[in-house]
C-alpha cells in the first residue's frame, strides 16, 4: 500500500482570487537563515492567503570576486613599480583595472525577487501567482509578471515616491538570437551570462503600454519625535538634517491620484504591517481598470522589506 504525501492531497488555490474582497491584510516580514519571506493572512488566522518569498542571497561567491578584483588591481599596481617604471602609470593601470572590476562586482550582486505562492502546504512547489522582479542593472525598477510569464505593472522610484502601474498584461516577446546567446553564455558561465544579460537588458527597452496608465503612489509617514530626531536637532548642518529626517515609519498611504486607496498601519517593531484597502478600491473609471488590489498589495510587501531593512 503506497501513502501519499499530504502535500498532494491539497488542490491548487489561487491566492490571488481570494483577494477580491479582503479589505484589511495583515503582512508579517520574516528574515532568516533561509532568506526573506511576507506572510499575507487575515484576521481570521484559519484562512491563509498568499507567502512572498525572496530566496537567500549567496555572498561567499560576491566576496570571492571582490577579493579577486582587490588583488588584481593591487598587482597592476606594484608591477610597474617593481620594474622601474613610473608610479603614475601604474596608478593610471590600477584605476582602469579597478573601474572594469567594479562593474564585475556590481554585476555579482543578486537581484531582489519576490515570489508570490499560495499559502497552503504544497504551495512552493507549484509555480508563483505573481512574481516581483527587480529588472537587472536597476535597483529602482521592478516588473510585476503573472504566472504565465506576463507583464501586467511595474513598479519604480520617480519623484522621490514608490510608484506602481497597472496595465493590461503583455505576453511576453519570443526569444530572440541575443538571448539564446546570453544563454548559453550563462551555461559556459553564470558571470558572462549576466554580463551579456546586463547588456541586452540596458540596450532595450521593457515592454510597456502605450498610453497613460493608473497609477497608485505610496507615502511614507514618518515618527519624527524620536531619538533620532533629537539627536538631529542638536547637531548642526546636514547631518542633523538626514538625521531628523531618517525616523522610523509609522504609517504608509497609497494613493491613486490624490485619493486614498490604502493605508498601512506599523505593528510591533516595524516588520509587520494591517494593511487596509477601501472598499472602492476596484471602483475605477475605465481608463484605471488595470490597477487592483495585486498591485497595492505588491507595493505594500515591497515597501514594507525596504523599510525594515533602513
Amino acid at each position: 500500500m503506497t501513502t501519499t504525501d499530504p502535500a498532494q492531497l491539497v488542490p491548487p488555490v489561487d491566492g490571488l482570487d481570494l483577494l477580491v474582497d479582503g479589505n484589511e491584510f495583515l503582512l508579517v516580514r520574516i528574515k532568516d537563515h533561509q532568506g526573506e519571506r511576507v506572510r499575507i493572512g487575515i484576521r481570521d488566522s484559519r484562512v491563509r492567503l498568499l507567502l512572498a518569498v525572496r530566496p537567500r542571497e549567496h555572498r561567499m561567491r560576491f566576496y570571492a570576486v571582490m577579493a579577486g578584483v582587490m588583488a588584481i588591481t593591487a598587482v597592476v599596481f606594484l608591477v610597474p613599480v617593481w620594474l622601474g617604471l613610473s608610479p603614475l602609470l601604474g596608478l593610471a593601470m590600477a584605476v582602469s583595472v579597478g573601474l572594469v572590476g567594479l562593474v564585475v562586482v556590481l554585476m555579482m550582486q543578486s537581484t531582489r525577487e519576490y515570489r508570490f505562492h499560495d499559502d497552503l502546504p504544497g504551495g512552493l512547489d507549484r509555480p508563483p501567482l505573481m512574481t516581483l522582479a527587480e529588472r537587472s542593472g536597476q535597483q529602482s525598477w521592478y516588473a510585476l509578471r503573472d504566472e504565465q510569464g506576463r507583464m501586467f505593472g511595474d513598479i519604480a522610484k520617480r519623484l522621490g515616491k514608490w510608484r506602481v502601474r497597472g496595465f493590461e498584461p503583455i505576453d511576453p516577446p519570443p526569444p530572440t538570437e541575443e538571448e539564446f546567446q546570453a544563454a548559453a553564455a550563462a551555461e559556459v558561465s553564470n558571470l558572462a551570462g549576466k554580463l551579456y544579460a546586463w547588456s541586452v537588458t540596458m540596450g532595450e527597452d521593457e515592454p510597456s503600454p502605450v498610453g497613460p496608465m493608473p497609477e497608485v503612489s505610496v507615502t511614507v509617514v514618518r515618527d519624527y519625535l524620536n531619538a533620532a530626531s533629537i539627536i538631529g536637532g542638536l547637531i548642526s548642518g546636514p547631518v542633523g538634517i538626514v538625521m531628523a529626517l531618517n525616523g522610523p515609519w509609522k504609517r504608509m498611504e497609497f494613493r491613486r491620484r490624490r485619493r486614498l486607496v490604502a493605508t498601512g498601519h506599523r505593528l510591533d517593531d516595524g516588520g509587520a504591517m494591517r494593511l487596509e484597502i477601501a472598499g472602492d478600491m476596484d471602483s475605477a473609471d475605465a481608463g484605471d481598470a488595470w490597477a487592483d488590489r495585486r498591485h497595492v498589495l505588491a507595493l505594500a510587501v515591497l515597501s514594507l522589506c525596504l523599510e525594515a531593512e533602513r
